[in-house]
């Protein structure tokens, strides 16, 4: 990947370029190094892996936890950053910056078993607690994307939040979603039931990427 240079928080003070510089650092693969842990539901096949995505190299890497091995790469689209697992620890959506994909990989195979379109530059995806929807959030088109994880499809229009939108967050009632929106130095809220986007984005500090919500 080359020399990777330190990451100057101060660029994000300028709203007109603060895009291109998480594109930048999204190129280069140093935003967002995802890892997420699954434990399989067969009591058989219940084996503890962590899922980790290969900014670099358009892969992820699946450790078995019990040995701290890898025990596969799964290719996947170009710049995967940011995972996460279903609720039911069947599948995994990756989203690929490089590709404006989502890859959707079956963790009992490790396998991609569908790749979803979506926005230009997908960064964020969180999935329901219900399991039945994952967001995505598309950097280069301030959007949000819904795919319906039932059939491994983007459901209706895009939602429109704020500029590069980046980190995505839902709460555990799976009633709201919580977007930081990179470029523009704001949240945005979305009712899940109505698909949009409530009330106005609220203003926080410069860059906001990454966003997490208390379990109550």
């Amino acid at each position: 990947m080359g020399e990777t240079r330190p990451i100057d928080h101060r660029q994000a003070d300028r709203p007109k370029d603060a895009v291109l510089h998480l594109r930048r650092w999204i190129l280069a693969g140093i935003v967002y190094p995802a890892l997420v842990l699954c434990q399989l539901p067969d009591a058989a096949e219940a084996v503890p892996l962590a899922y980790v995505t290969n900014a670099g190299s358009g892969s992820v890497s699946v450790i078995n936890t019990a040995t701290n091995t890898v025990a596969t790469t799964i290719a996947v689209g170009l710049t995967p950053e940011q995972i996460a697992i279903t609720p039911n620890g069947l599948f995994a959506y990756v989203s690929n910056s490089g590709s404006n994909t989502v890859s959707v990989i079956a963790t009992f195979n490790n396998t991609v078993t569908a790749t979803v379109p979506v926005g230009s530059g997908p960064v964020g995806v969180a999935i329901t607690p219900n399991g039945a929807f994952a967001y995505v959030t598309n950097s280069g088109s301030n959007t949000v994307s819904v795919i319906d994880t039932a059939t491994k499809a983007v459901v209706g229009l895009p939602i429109s939040v704020g500029s590069g939108p980046a980190g995505v967050a839902i709460t555990p009632n799976g009633a709201f979603l919580y977007v930081a929106n990179f470029g523009s130095t704001s949240v945005s809220v979305i009712d899940s039931a109505s698909q949009a986007v409530v009330g106005l984005p609220f203003s926080v500090g410069s860059g906001p990427a990454g966003v997490a919500i208390t379990p109550n």
